[in-house]
This record gives C-alpha cells, structure tokens and sequence, in this order.
C-alpha cells in the first residue's frame, strides 16, 4: 500500500534555499503520495504571498511569528494529513527515490523513525549517518553502515517518523527556543517510548551547511536547551554529571524550575516504556560516569 507523507518545512529567513528545497523534494520521483507543508515562522521578510502550485504536490503555507525550529515544526504536523511525517531543513536537495527509501527502511525493520546520511552540498566528501555523543558530550557523526541500523540520534534536517510515534512522543518539544537540540529531544523522547530510531544507509541528501544563522541565535539559549533536554530524559544525578562535564551544571537548576519542562517531564515520563539506563547501556553514552 502506498503511503502518504507529509512533509514539513520549517523556514526562517532561508532566502532562494526554501523555493530550491521545495523544488528539489517536487523533482524527486517517487511512487508515494506527498504533500509538502512550509511553517514560515517570523522570516523577514516574509516568504511567498501564495504558496507556488507545483505539479503533482500539494504545497501549503502556515505563518508564525518566531516560535522556534520546535514549534514550527508541530505547527506544521498539526496541519498534516498524512499517516508518516518527514520533517525537512529548507535548505536541503533530495535525491530520486530518497523518500521511498525512508519509507521502505522503517517497513523492512520495523522501526519508528528513519533519517538518511547527510552529505555537505558544497561537494566535501564529509557524510553523516545519524549521530551519537564523545566522552565530552559532544555530537559526532556516524560513519555509513553496511545495512539499517539504530542510531542514538537522528538529524533534524531529514527524519521521517510515524504519525503514531510522534504522538506518542509528544511531538517536538516547543520549549527549546528558538533553535537548538531540537533532534537530540526527539530521538530521545522515541527512544524512551519504545519507538526504534534507524539510519538508512542507502540514502544521501545533500545538506547546506552554513557559517552561521539566517537569524540570531543566543549561546546561551542553546546552552539550555542542551540541559533541558538532559533534565527532561535523564535521572537527577545523570542530568546534573551531564552538566557538569559540559560546564553547564549551574544552568541546570533554572531550567528544572521552568514549568512547561516540568511538564514534559512528567509526560514523557507516564509514557516511557525503557529506562535512561537502557538507552545509555544500549549505545555505551555514559562515558561521563
């Protein structure tokens, strides 16, 4: 059965890279059934009047007025028909068949959610298949596997993921402002909800990489929202080792008071079906222990 996907693009002042990105996913053949959704979330200025009809893809625009990378991303997902959701960077070129081999990695495994390898689209030979964290808690990319395999994490800037297990996840947490961690969370939060995270070796998408943000982005907002994402997911004593060998520990007490992370504690917590514990064991992460 062919499945239909919706696709979500959350845009902030991406310039001529959205309306490339968008024609790239609607050159792409594919034997599925699409839609394309841009959350244009407080570009200035903002982009298309009129969402641009493209042949055989239904495009439609939602605006925001600055939410975060998180947040757009459920605005958009709340707006999606489709039964598996691919969220998408605006600034990435996809191949032909690229989303009919996410689809068809998650139906071979059985897993929840999928990324693909990235590759840098300035024509560095640099690729990344997921990523995990060194003994120092920093991300580092992961070489090309032979076959589907689970991955700590999954890159925000190509993921496909079942409706059902966004859901149950929780979705994005909108809380991380305005940009920052937002694919650590997430494949987290899968993860402890018993939702599989794979890589799928066999597909590329280009990524741009840039030098810095198309808006401004604190040090410090990403900062916590590194730490609240250690609180939300991981035991007290955990979180607070985190923060310590990130030098960041004396964040961690502010972020703990913020009600809408207290929240997703709580949540994530009723519907967590594996342990911190497992997840740290599973994929030898507790190098700062």
């Amino acid at each position: 059965m062919a499945a239909h996907v919706s696709i979500v693009i959350p845009s902030r002042n991406e310039g001529e890279l959205l309306p490339a990105t968008v024609a790239s996913i609607a050159r792409a053949r594919t034997d599925l059934s699409r839609e394309v959704i841009v959350v244009d979330d407080g570009s200035a200025p903002s982009v298309w009047r009129q969402p641009r009809a493209l042949p055989g893809l239904p495009l439609s625009l939602i605006r925001t007025a600055g939410e975060g990378a998180a947040a757009a991303r459920n605005r958009g997902a709340a707006r999606a028909t489709g039964d598996w959701l691919c969220f998408c960077d605006a600034h990435v070129m996809v191949p032909d068949g690229w989303l009919d081999g996410l689809v068809n990695a998650l139906r071979s495994t059985g897993a929840d959610a999928a990324a693909p390898g990235l590759a840098r689209d300035d024509g560095h030979e640099a690729r990344g298949f997921g990523y995990t964290w060194t003994a120092h808690a920093q991300l580092h990319w992961l070489p090309k596997p032979e076959v589907p395999e689970p991955v700590p994490f999954l890159p925000g800037g190509c993921l496909l993921v079942t409706r059902r297990a966004f859901e149950a996840a929780g979705g994005f947490d909108g809380g991380l402002v305005p940009w920052g961690h937002e694919d650590t969370e997430i494949s987290l939060a899968l993860w402890l909800t018993g939702h599989d995270c794979i890589v799928a070796p066999d597909v590329l998408v280009a990524h741009h990489f840039r030098p810095r943000h198309p808006y401004f982005v604190r040090r410090d907002e990403v900062d916590d929202n590194l730490m609240r994402v250690a609180w939300v997911h991981f035991a007290p004593a955990r979180a607070q080792r985190f923060g310590q060998v990130l030098g960041l520990g004396h964040r961690l007490p502010a972020v703990a008071a913020n009600p809408t992370a207290q929240r997703r504690r709580a949540r994530l917590l009723a519907a967590r079906r594996r342990s911190d514990d497992w997840f740290c064991e599973m994929f030898g992460l507790d190098f700062w222990d």
